[in-house]
Parts: C-alpha cells; structure tokens; sequence
C-alpha cells in the first residue's frame, strides 16, 4: 500500500518525543563493554513502555534482534514465561538451557524486553538466578516496571547491572509532545506548567477539549486522577457506556461486551473503546490504561453501584463459563481476570504484589541448615525445634529462605507434597500424620495433588513481616505450577484466633487439633475440581455478585439461580439446604440421611442419590457445584 499523506500525519503524531539521553543510556548495552542488564524504573504514566518500545526501535534499527515479553499477559511460572519467550523466538523453548540455544543461533546481538515487570513478581527469584545468567554472554536484558531491582540483584551481578529512573519531561519536550497532538505551543506551556511534564497527564491533556480552551483552573489540581476526569466528563454517552463496561473487568473482548451490553451493542463498544486513546489490543483483549480504567471504575462504584455490580456480574459469567473450556495454556487469563474482580486485597496482592518484595526467595542450600535452626530456636519449643530438625534432615529440599540484600537469611519456610514425606518423618511429626489421615478419610481423586504448608516464619516468627510476606508471595508460584491438578492445601497455625481471619475467608477450615507437646490447629483449604482457577472465580464470585448472588427460598423451596426462581421439591430442597449450611465442606451421607430424611430413616439405600440426580438436573449449567466425594458424601461449591 502506497504512503499517504494521512501516514506522514499519523507517524510523525505518534513519533517518540524527548528522552535523549535515556535512549542513548539504553543504547550503550548494545556495546560489548556497556552494561548487559538494565531496570527502567518510575511511576505510573511516566513513560517507561513507550520508552522501551523506542528503544526495542532503535536497537533494530542498529541490527539487534528484540525479542519482547509483556508482564501484562505473562503468567509468572517459569513455565508461562518460556511460553511468552516461545512466542516471541517463534519456536518452542521449554528450559532455560533451550532458551540459551535458540538465542545463541540468532545472529548479531539480541535483547530481550520485559515490560510490566511488577506483574511477574513471583518470578523475580528464577529470573535472577536461572533464566538471566543462563542467556549467551552477547545478550542483553531491559526491564520496564514501577520499582527498581532489589538489592539482591545488584549483589549478583554487580557493574553488569545498571538502573534507569524515569522522571517527567522537561518542559521543552512536554510542549513539543503536546504540539504534536494538535494543542498551540502558547496554550502547551501553560498546560505543561500545571501538569509538570508527566507524560500521561499531558497526554490525557491534549485528548480533553476543555482542557484545550477552557481556563487554567481546569489543571488546577495538577493530578493525573483531576484530568482523567475532566476527560471521562466529555466523552459521549455511548463512548462512555463502553468504556464504563470495559473498566470493571481486567480486559475486554466482544463476547465480553456481548454479555455485559448485550449483541446487538457489543460490537459497536469494542469498536469505540479501541478508539479511545490509552486503550491497547494485546492478545488478551482490549486494555485500558490502569490509571484510566482504576479511575472509570471507582466512580462507576460511587455513582451508581447496582450498575456497577450487574456489569460486573455479568462480566464474571462469562469468564467463568469461557474459563470451563480453557486449556491448560490459557488459564493465566482467567487467573488474572478473577483476581482483578477480587475486592479481597489479601488475595489479590499475594499474585500481583502493590510493590516488590524487600527480600530474594530462593531454594536453601546445604549450608543454610544453621541459619534456619537458629530463627526456628527463636519461635519454636524444643518439641517444635526437633520436628523441623528432622524436616531438614529427611527432605531438605522442601526448605526455601528469604535472603536480604547482603545474603543473610531473614526467614525459611518448607512445603512438600505428601508423597515427598518418608514414614518415618510421619512418625515424628504429629502435625504432618494428622494431615495425611484427614487424606485418607476423604481421598483425593485421581490425579488430584495435595500441597503440605509445614512451615512459614522469620526472625519474629510466624507473626507478620515483610520476610513471612514475601515467603508467602513466593507460595502463590507453588500454586500456579501445580495448577490444575493442585486439588488441596494443608497449614497450620499456633495462635488459631489470631490466623482465623486470614486464613477462614480464603476457604481454609479448622479440623483437627494435633495431639503431641506442641499442639497446633490444622487448617485444609479444599480448592475443589477447578483447582486454583475454580478457586478463584468463588472468591470472585461471593465479592461480585454479593446480595444478588443464589438465594434460597424456604417458603417457596425455590433457589434464584442467575435471576430465575427454580422449584425443587421437599427433598430436594432439603438437601441443598443441608449443603448449602456447611458450604465447602463435606457433607456425610449420614448426616444428609439424618437431616433431610429423619434419623428414624431405614428406607432405600439409593435415595439420596436419586434425589440428588434430580437436583442437578434442574441445576443445569450449575450441577457440578454439588460435587460428589468419593466414599464419603458430598460438597457444595459456589452456585453463581
């Protein structure tokens, strides 16, 4: 296609304004004696993607190879970051070693992007120590995100190792960005004296009318949040309706769109949404900007909650019904889209932490046996001590350590699945035998997995810390890797009144106190057959649908399911209920007879069974939530 006037335009609006110097920083690593990795570090909206994307420009145009990864998009395992890395090589690498080979074949210099890097916090570790140092000496690495590296990178790779903090335009280059998009260079200054060049302002600036001939005071405020939304005031309501639709949720799509607006709108929302500026198309779907989509959606919050909640709602349905097809590759997806309805911060910032974990999680070596025995003696009583020495001994590697930025170890924790444990380790620990037998009354089903959460503490013990928090961070990689076969998770807690608040809404239940001289409460957390991703869009769906959610009727022995009543009958109705009181847990066959039927009942013993055939039959859609436990009886998971 031949080039237009209207391309020149386009190009030139779009060309890259300022940053010089950052540019010629990041060029440098393309010399054999310049640094080999680079951070780029600053606030939302300063520009550090935009500035990646010119430096991946410039360094193709010096003939490097730039091989992109987009922490937005990238699950953080190692193995959805090989897949992310595949994507961009064109060719399948699933070790480190194989991701070695197939750069070294490339010709020339190539450099790997990282943006969105606080997306990939849990991978921060394997990255450090596996992957980077893995790469041909000729590669060079850059990685975009809010914080800089921690310290323990700078321990690790000392001068080769260089870090970029992006501050706000210089008031040159902030006019000529906003000259460029249409806005007189007088009326530019006076923008930029309000907005101090901060690259997004100014870019929410020049898209906002009023800000382009009203009177100054409209920048008075002289914050991002004031300008987005002067700009969402002037949007047309269609326009605005979409992209109220298109912030509730992580990502939009048109079958998204399709069941929040519905058809005969969902293609026209997309359509304007895709035209909005700060909005991009990745692979997931259409995205908005954070700091726009954060802000669309607290005041659709504060203004009209019941729409908020419906187009929430809606979105939610769909993305559980597309999440019960998913393959296994893309599940991340969906992991991410329930986090992101997730009102529940304990949850949602143990995947996506607000800032980056002070210390390195790392597997323990053979010489960090000391240093672990010597904060357990800080917490543990002798009987305690003994367990964890025989932990260490038996199976050393379930023990991972927080390092600081010297090396020290600031804490340990040790998880294992139980296959992992010898009988004799059994034998010792009474905590870890109580686990296995709660195994064996309710089986797991086959190729289902257990995880064992044994021990989680730093130099102030189990109590909250930044060295407990970041071990915790680090578990949520264990869950992620082992998804979806991970069915169960076990843990433990001295001071039960105190983990009960934490531990009771994410689905972990009290069942039995260990016997032995340092008794514990053991906690299990059954996260059903959706594994973590069932897991998850519960959590989503007991904070989205909230009061709307499934109701059960007594009177009327009726369930509201998706806003239609459903009839069941006096059985029926009684044995949902009966699940429904003790939901997430397993339910006896006995006690169900007992309860629905009469503790007198000696009839056929197949009636339980058939009523319960029925209910799903009338559950439709829903009927996997009543969930059959092998040799025990049954469970209800969520409804919605």
């Amino acid at each position: 296609m031949e080039r237009t006037l209207q391309t020149l335009i386009s190009e030139r609006g779009d060309a890259f304004v300022g940053r010089d110097a950052e540019r010629g920083f990041l060029l440098g690593l393309l010399d054999d004696a310049g640094p080999a990795v680079a951070f780029v570090c600053g606030i939302a909206g300063v520009g550090k993607s935009a500035l990646l994307r010119a430096f991946a420009a410039d360094a193709q145009a010096a003939g490097a190879t730039v091989l992109a990864v987009e922490g937005e998009s990238t699950e953080p395992t190692e193995a959805g970051f090989l897949r992310a890395l595949s994507g961009a090589l064109g060719t399948d690498v699933e070790s480190p070693a194989a991701a070695t080979a197939a750069l070294a074949a490339r010709r020339g210099r190539v450099v790997l992007t990282v943006d969105a890097y606080e997306r990939l916090g849990l991978l921060d570790d394997w990255l450090r120590r596996v992957l980077v140092p893995a790469l041909p000496a000729d590669a060079r690495v850059v990685v975009a995100g809010r914080d800089a590296p921690l310290a323990a990178w700078s321990a690790t790779y000392g001068d080769v190792l260089a870090t970029l903090e992006l501050d706000s335009l210089p008031p040159a280059d902030a006019v000529e960005l906003l000259r460029r998009r249409g806005v007189p260079s007088r009326r530019a200054a006076r923008i930029n004296r309000a907005v101090r060049g901060h690259p997004l302002s100014l870019q929410l600036a020049a898209a906002t009318p009023s800000a382009l001939t009203g009177e100054d005071a409209t920048l008075a405020a002289q914050a991002t949040s004031e300008l987005a939304r002067v700009y969402l005031d002037e949007l047309d309501p269609a326009t605005r309706e979409a992209l109220d639709a298109a912030c509730v949720l992580r990502r939009v799509t048109v079958p998204l769109m399709d069941a929040m607006l519905g058809a005969d709108r969902a293609a026209d929302a997309f359509a304007r949404v895709r035209a909005l500026p700060f909005v991009t198309l990745g692979a997931d779907g259409l995205v908005v900007h954070h700091v726009l989509r954060e802000a669309v959606a607290a005041e659709l919050r504060a203004l009209d909650p019941p729409r908020h909640r419906r187009l929430r709602a809606a979105g939610w349905r769909r993305l559980r019904d597309e999440l019960s097809a998913a393959g296994e590759a893309d599940l991340w997806r969906y992991t991410a889209d329930m986090l992101y309805l997730l009102d529940a911060p304990a949850v949602r910032d143990a995947f996506f932490p607000a800032s980056a974990p002070r210390y390195g999680i790392e597997p323990a070596r053979a010489s960090d046996g000391e240093a672990i025995a010597a904060i357990a003696r800080g917490y543990e009583t002798p009987a305690g001590a003994a367990v964890l020495d025989a932990w260490w001994r038996a199976v050393p590697g379930a023990f991972f350590v927080a390092r600081d930025a010297d090396g020290s170890i600031a804490g340990f924790s040790a998880l294992c699945e139980p296959g992992d444990l010898p009988v004799s380790l059994y034998e010792r620990d009474p905590i870890a035998a109580g686990w296995r037998a709660h195994l064996r009354r309710e089986p797991l089903g086959r190729g289902e997995r257990a995880l064992f959460i044994r021990f989680m503490a730093g130099l102030r013990g189990e109590r909250p810390a930044p060295e407990v928090a970041a071990l915790y961070l680090d578990l949520k990689r264990t869950y992620l890797v082992m998804r979806p076969a991970l069915r169960r998770l076990y843990t433990c807690a001295r001071d039960p009144a105190a983990m009960a608040p934490t531990l009771e809404p994410l689905g972990f239940a009290a069942f039995a106190q260990a016997s032995g001289e340092d008794p514990f409460t053991s906690y299990c957390n059954d996260l059903g057959p959706g594994s973590v991703d069932g897991w998850l869009a519960g959590l989503a769906a007991r904070d989205v649908l909230g009061p709307e959610g499934p109701a059960l009727d007594p009177d009327a022995r009726t369930i509201t399911l998706d806003g239609a009543p459903i009839s069941l009958t006096p059985l029926e109705f009684g044995v949902l209920r009966c699940l429904d009181e003790r939901a997430g847990a397993v339910v006896r066959r006995e006690t169900l007879l007992a309860e629905v039927w009469g503790a007198s009942w000696d009839g056929d013993g197949n009636a339980l069974e058939a009523v319960v055939s029925g209910l799903r039959r009338k559950l439709g859609a829903h009927a996997a939530s009543v969930e059959t436990v092998r040799g025990v009886g049954y469970r209800l998971r969520p409804l919605a």
